[in-house]
């Protein structure tokens, strides 16, 4: 089994139809790290002060931004639960900079993992990284940076689509090798739209995480 865990609510259709693209035998169980807790709670959470902002998706439909140091320690249990039901390897559906978990199988994050493939393929290290609130934008920038890449951001949520134009403008530079579509919320769709609106080549969380989960996972 292959265990995914997203920083909102469950369900996520987008997530599981993305990995199961790639693992169409395997078992996967999404769990949420705000599942059963009320929106009231989930309000509360929002509104405590943090310095790395996360989107997240309510089973509402609604979003939240709440600080990574607050949905930390939820996605860490949530991965032991899918551990404990039986996971192989979990995946956290989000791409910031989430401290380790140690749960006894392979975890895979994307704030680790996407700098790792760019880092591979960008010859200058110039990149674009898109993330999908404005509040995100100067503590990714920063994340990169002691990544090692030089990094010119922008913002475009992957639930308000009318973001997308100003993000691809914004990206349209030669200069930079490749954007990072750094958020798991953006899917094929919205990748193959950006890539055309920006004409730059796009890594999309999304789906570079699947591909990575069905080698670790074993299809």
């Amino acid at each position: 089994m292959l265990g995914l865990v997203t920083i909102g609510q469950a369900p996520r259709p987008d997530f599981d139809a993305a990995f199961r693209e790639y693992l169409p035998n395997t078992e996967i169980k999404l769990l949420g790290a705000l599942d059963g807790i009320s929106v009231p709670q989930i309000d509360d959470l929002a509104g405590i002060d943090g310095s790395y902002p996360l989107h997240t998706l309510l089973s509402d439909g609604s979003t939240r931004d709440i600080d990574i140091k607050v949905l930390a320690p939820l996605v860490e249990t949530k991965a032991r639960e899918l551990v404990d039901a039986g996971a192989r390897a979990v995946v956290v559906c989000c791409a910031g900079d989430f401290p380790d978990i140690d749960c006894g199988v392979p975890v895979l994050r994307p704030g680790r993992l996407l700098p790792a493939l760019a880092g591979a393929i960008c010859r200058t290290r110039r990149i674009g990284v898109v993330s999908p609130i404005a509040s995100q934008m100067a503590p990714a920038q920063v994340k990169w940076e002691r990544d090692g890449f030089s990094v010119r951001t922008a913002f475009a949520s992957p639930y308000r689509h009318d973001e997308i134009k100003i993000a691809a403008r914004e990206m349209a530079d030669s200069e930079l090798e490749v954007v990072i579509l750094d958020c798991m919320g953006h899917g094929v769709e919205y990748r193959d739209e950006f890539t055309r609106l920006s004409k730059r080549p796009v890594l999309l969380a999304q789906t570079l995480l699947a591909k990575v989960a069905a080698e670790v996972a074993g299809g």
